[in-house]
């Protein structure tokens, strides 16, 4: 039998075997590298959520008060920072003054072109929480009061000039003119007038603790943290005769100049500037004009001699005392009065309240003010819809 023309079966065997070899060898490599792809992927969306977590829990915890509370009912503002692991971006949109939804993305660097880029959107429902400052009148005090001249203490509810976009969903309820433990010891003269609804009205658990207890927070407390914002104004003396927003070199709202107490005009530099100013007493005089916004705490009497222009709360432990023209408090007063002497409103002075005033100068606050997420479903992932 000849077998010299056979064809040998050996090396296409042979290669066969390479090629599925090879093949089995290619898979499993190409399977190796995809398990790869999708751990590294996994690993930098989880990361990708704790940057977009970790910019919504910087934005909460250094909550910038007068800057974030400047935010018109339903516009927004965005912050942006950059971490070791990727850059966080966080919008802050203002639904009401009280409720705050930020939209946080979180985007990872890390890991080169290759495996950077990994994004996720996550949002969150914030309330504010604040100091319990509620002024319940235009005017709370004790001991006798008198409004005589052309003066005027107001309980209409009045939205500031050019406030309006700022006051949107507020409460706009009128309230009580003067609120006292004795309405008996309450007087008018000349032109001097009370109105509100009602235009005066009597408190008789008005008492010392009405002017220097605030929720949680003491008036020692209030104080304290006027001193640690800078604003302990008791250096400049017992008079003051000018006050006016100042700013840097580049333009900035410069909050270190103690004679600075914000713009009343909310497109201003200092617009969003609420300081919480204090004055160890015993007595502040305020002359010669000038405008301030935010909360003042008097520890003696003050005393307005004419032109003053001031939105927000003031705190006085003395005597709230006016004379000339032109002084203008739109928010609320609280004098206690502590020794019970007489103090009179007089001249051209007016004390008008505002709910928009007295809510803003704590809500746009750095130390009174606060965003934390609501206490149920308070989180969403937003990636697929942000995508």
């Amino acid at each position: 039998m000849n077998t010299n023309n056979q064809a040998g079966f050996a090396l296409p065997a042979a290669i066969g075997a390479l090629v599925v070899i090879a093949t089995l060898v290619t898979a499993g490599f190409f399977m190796s590298q995809q398990e790869l792809r999708m751990g590294v992927a996994s690993k930098h969306a989880n990361m990708a959520v704790n940057i977009a977590q970790a910019g919504a829990n910087e934005v909460m915890g250094n909550w910038n008060g007068y800057q974030l509370g400047n935010i018109a009912v339903w516009s927004d503002t965005t912050i942006t920072d950059t971490i070791a692991t990727g850059v966080w971006e966080v919008s802050i949109t203002n639904a009401n003054n009280f409720v705050y939804f930020l939209t946080a993305s979180g985007t990872v660097t890390e890991g080169g072109v290759r495996w950077a880029g990994a994004s996720r959107t996550i949002g969150i429902v914030t309330k504010m929480l604040f100091a319990d400052i509620d002024p319940p009148a235009a005017l709370t005090t004790r001991g006798k009061t008198v409004v005589k001249g052309n003066a005027l203490i107001n309980g209409t509810n009045t939205t500031p000039p050019s406030w309006g976009p700022y006051c949107t969903g507020l409460p706009t309820n009128d309230t009580t003119g003067v609120l006292t433990n004795d309405t008996s010891i309450i007087s008018t003269s000349g032109k001097g007038a009370i109105s509100g609804s009602p235009q005066y009205d009597q408190d008789s658990t008005i008492v010392d603790s009405t002017f220097t207890t605030f929720g949680d927070l003491s008036w020692t407390e209030l104080t304290s943290l006027a001193q640690l914002e800078g604003k302990d104004i008791s250096s400049l003396g017992s008079s003051i005769t000018s006050l006016a927003p100042d700013t840097t070199a580049s333009g900035r709202c410069d909050e270190t100049v103690l004679t600075n107490w914000g713009d009343t005009i909310p497109t201003a530099a200092c617009g969003s500037y609420f300081p919480l100013i204090y004055h160890g007493g015993p007595l502040l005089r305020i002359q010669g004009g000038g405008m301030g916004q935010g909360i003042l705490l008097v520890d003696g009497t003050l005393d307005l001699r004419g032109g003053f222009l001031f939105y927000g709360i003031i705190i006085v432990q003395g005597n709230f005392e006016t004379q000339g023209s032109g002084n203008r408090i739109i928010g609320a007063v609280m004098a206690s009065n502590g020794s019970l002497d007489d103090q009179s409103i007089v001249g051209g002075s007016e004390v008008t309240y505002s709910r928009c005033a007295v809510t803003r100068s704590i809500l746009n606050n750095a130390s009174l003010s606060r965003a934390r997420p609501i206490q149920e479903r308070s989180w969403v992932d937003l990636t697929a819809v942000a995508n």
